[in-house]
């Protein structure tokens, strides 16, 4: 599941849209289409090594054999499986996942194939690797994506601690659980991050749907993502197919509970950046300069002025498919529209257009329908002559103003609960902004020392309102 750059694209666009409102249409100064895609594993760099086999099922024969005896195993019919992953609370993205490898169904070596004859797998895997999109890292570090149990059981072994940001094939340990099902079927949860598998003990029972850890890239990984496997028994030899298909020579039925298509073409994200986003690679955060608020005039960096980066994130990209794109005005009429149509297949992959952000404030909605999917994102557009000071003294106070190196927010304005402060120069650059859930504290200190000297406005959204207060950077 490596991530890297497939193809980078440069196409001109010229478009012309109709707007409700009296400001010039938009043009496109350029499409930027960039494609990504999973490196496709390979029998050199299996998630789990002929040897972690050999001790996993010491392990779990042991600790299962401990468990039984105790009377704690009833067999019972065969379990049927739920996702094994979910978002967690607050995620407002589309989607997440993005299946990269299933299990390969041809024992032949050199040559792979899935349980729907086609080739998203990899010689000798016995798992299903489901990565998480876009911005993997970004997300592990958040822990935006929980993996959770597939299916009720007993925990029957468990690591945790270990290093989980893994790019390469190595012979490192993993952070993982795995649970026995009623039925003794056995479920390998792997490559979860350090410090986030469950705290239940060995022994314990595990309920559909509860919290097991956060995806990772532990053990042997190449980017964050559940390698999801299921046995039969207690030996990987019994390993199966959870997904049911014209190829699957393992079990002639599905798993799952409501097994998922082959391929799911959609939008997992739709957003607005004041510049490009910065996708490193792995193991390095990326830097998403991801905005909801821009004002006018706006000068995002490296772009020309007016211009911000729009950004569309896809699952399953099929070739011909196309995607219908729009910027909504306030009242949902179209402020500037355009498509887009997949050159080719692609697991996962990304599109960022530069296009002219509108001049008139409100709030505006950017939106991508793909396969009949739409994923939308609103934005804000605020003018130099809308940032008017809108704070009641009583509210908080800001000190000193002017600043040198920090200033010192603090009142009852701020409350309880999740503040955004924003910083915004005067040309309408987002200099700075970090969401702080403020619990027993009405008091955020705020470094400016890097910043140019100037006049700046300080915006606070809070839970109920927006507060606006400008200041001096000498």
């Amino acid at each position: 599941m490596k991530i890297q750059f497939a193809k980078i694209i440069l196409v001109l666009l010229l478009l012309t849209s109709f707007t409700a409102f009296s400001q010039s249409s938009p043009e496109v100064i350029s499409g930027d289409v960039l494609s990504e895609d999973s490196e496709i594993n390979n029998t050199s760099h299996p998630c789990i090594s002929i040897e972690q086999y050999r001790i996993l099922e010491s392990r779990i024969n042991t600790n299962a054999g401990s468990i039984h005896s105790s009377g704690s195993k009833e067999r019972i019919s065969t379990v049927a499986l739920e996702w094994p992953l979910r978002a967690a609370g607050g995620f407002t993205d589309c989607g997440y996942y993005a299946i990269s490898a299933h299990v390969d169904q041809n024992t032949t070596a050199g040559v792979y194939s899935d349980y729907n004859c086609g080739s998203i797998t990899y010689d000798g895997h016995k798992g299903t690797d489901i990565k998480i999109w876009p911005f993997a890292f970004h997300k592990m570090d958040s822990d935006q994506v929980e993996v959770i149990a597939a299916a009720a059981g007993t925990l029957i072994d468990k690591d945790d601690g270990n290093f989980d940001r893994n790019c390469t094939s190595n012979s490192l340990p993993a952070n993982y659980a795995i649970i026995q099902h009623t039925d003794g079927s056995v479920a390998l949860y792997w490559h979860m991050k350090s410090g986030s598998v469950t705290t239940k003990a060995i022994g314990q029972s595990i309920s559909v749907g509860e919290y097991l850890g956060v995806v990772g890239s532990s053990g042997s990984s190449s980017g964050p993502h559940l390698h999801f496997e299921v046995w039969s028994g207690n030996t990987n030899t019994t390993y199966k197919d959870p997904f049911a298909g014209t190829c699957n020579s393992l079990n002639a039925n599905s798993w799952w509970a409501l097994q998922k298509p082959y391929t799911e073409p959609s939008v997992l994200k739709a957003s607005v950046h004041i510049t490009d986003a910065v996708m490193p690679g792995c193991p390095t955060t990326e830097t998403l300069n991801e905005s909801t608020s821009y004002t006018i005039p706006f000068q995002g960096p490296g772009l020309a002025p007016g211009y911000a980066k729009f950004y569309m994130f896809l699952r399953n990209a099929t070739a011909g498919m196309t995607a219908d794109v729009r910027i909504l005005n306030p009242g949902g009429s179209t402020f500037n529209s355009w498509t887009y149509t997949s050159p080719g297949n692609a697991v996962s992959n990304y599109v960022a257009w530069s296009k002219l952000l509108p001049t008139i404030a409100g709030t505006y909605t950017f939106e991508a329908t793909y396969n009949g999917i739409t994923c939308s994102q609103e934005f804000e557009i605020l003018t130099s002559a809308a940032i008017l000071e809108n704070a009641d003294p009583g509210l908080f106070t800001l000190s000193p103003n002017p600043a040198t190196d920090f200033i010192s927010v603090q009142g009852p304005g701020i409350g309880i609960g999740k503040n955004k402060f924003s910083l915004i120069n005067t040309i309408g650059q987002l200099v700075f902004a970090e969401e702080i859930i403020s619990t027993n504290t009405n008091q955020i200190t705020i470094s400016v020392s890097s910043l140019p000297r100037g006049l700046y406005f300080l915006r606070i959204d809070t839970e109920s309102s927006v507060i606006i207060k400008k200041f001096v950077k000498e």
